[in-house]
């Protein structure tokens, strides 16, 4: 089962700089959201949002932040944190499944998986793959959203810079594949945007990483090789896309 996700475009458009911390974060009240999901291979795990206040700049900052728990082990990732001016608009970021219930299908967008102690979430849109990770482990959901609280802005990640941070790795590729690539035939001469989903599959292939990434137009694909941390080893396009 996937879990639904707010498409990336929107946050692109409403990532907010974030400046020096002034007060101690807290989470707003009654914004808990949790959903029960299920991996292709059967483990269930929970999906969280909840929203972080912040003070930056004497102002409130109000954060939504995602976050995978597997009850029994404890195995905790949180994704992203981007801050809002106000609750009306952290808010409509966020999914808001029944507690306690099942987490709504929706597409496949990314490819997450939980190994060895470890979740491993692969985004690609357009020329970047995005890898969410975290070997983090709390026997309780008070200790890691305690952590979060302390710690909540080393989860931060913006779509338009796309740093790399301690829970995520941004791998580009527009110079190892022609701008062609990743650019559909019909807008080569238009100078109009466009955005899509270019993550074909993942696979592990002893410690390194496979993935198939798809083109804009078919039948283009390539293959990407990263290492165990994640960084980019090889770029391989296939011969039907040439």
């Amino acid at each position: 089962m996937q879990i639904r996700w707010k498409l990336l475009g929107a946050l692109m458009l409403m990532a907010m700089p974030l400046s020096a911390q002034t007060s101690k974060p807290k989470y707003q009240p009654h914004s808990d959201s949790v959903c029960k999901a299920t991996l292709a291979d059967g483990t269930t795990y929970e999906v969280w949002d909840r929203v972080l206040v912040a003070e930056w700049e004497g102002k409130p900052s109000y954060v939504p932040v995602r976050a995978l728990y597997k009850p029994g082990s404890g195995v905790f990732l949180w994704h992203w944190s981007l801050g809002f001016s106000d609750m009306a608009s952290a808010s409509e970021m966020m999914d808001k499944p029944q507690k306690g219930g099942a987490c709504l299908e929706n597409p496949q967008h990314h490819v997450l998986l939980l190994q060895n102690g470890e979740w491993l979430d692969f985004w690609a849109t357009n020329g970047s793959v995005n890898v969410f990770h975290s070997i983090l482990k709390f026997n309780t959901r008070k200790k890691a959203w305690s952590y979060v609280a302390e710690h909540w802005r080393d989860g931060r990640f913006d779509f338009t810079e796309g740093p790399s941070t301690m829970f995520v790795e941004v791998i580009r590729l527009n110079q190892q594949l022609e701008a062609e690539f990743f650019r559909p035939k019909r807008l080569e001469f238009s100078a109009q945007g466009f955005l899509y989903n270019s993550l074909g599959s993942v696979q592990k292939v002893g410690q390194n990483w496979e993935l198939e990434i798809r083109g804009a137009d078919e039948p283009n694909r390539a293959t990407v090789l990263l290492d165990s941390n994640f960084k980019l080893l090889s770029v391989t396009r296939s011969p039907a896309s040439h």
